[in-house]
């Protein structure tokens, strides 16, 4: 394995609600795996938890330890996958990120009502 890659995701949602949209998002990711994949995921403890993403024939570990206001996370890529080790990371990142984010507002719902 090369060398770990840390990041950190902040959030406003609370615990509960980042883990539920991280569960509800594993699906999406598995679809943009680019040249397709996999995408195994199980809570080894309340707030954490191992995923393995499996692509051309490799397999990214990924841990991830959702607390209250952050989301942290370790990704292992294989040493044959080194020189996309960066590459590998950020995608896991974005799509992290992506799960959190608030929804953007519908824009044929129109101005939010006025109090």
């Amino acid at each position: 394995m090369a060398s770990p890659m840390k990041f950190d995701i902040p959030h406003k949602l609370g615990k509960a609600e980042a883990k539920r949209r991280i569960e509800a998002g594993l699906p999406k990711l598995e679809r943009h795996i680019p040249g397709g994949g996999t995408v195994q995921a199980n809570w080894t403890g309340e707030d954490r938890m191992a995923m393995t993403v499996t692509a051309m024939g490799q397999k990214v570990s990924v841990d991830m330890v959702i607390e209250e206001a952050v989301v942290h996370a370790t990704v292992e890529v294989p040493m044959m996958l080194s020189m996309m080790a960066g590459a590998i990371s950020g995608f896991v990142q974005t799509s992290a990120e992506k799960m959190l984010a608030a929804p953007a507002p519908d824009p044929q719902s129109g101005p939010p009502p006025q109090a």
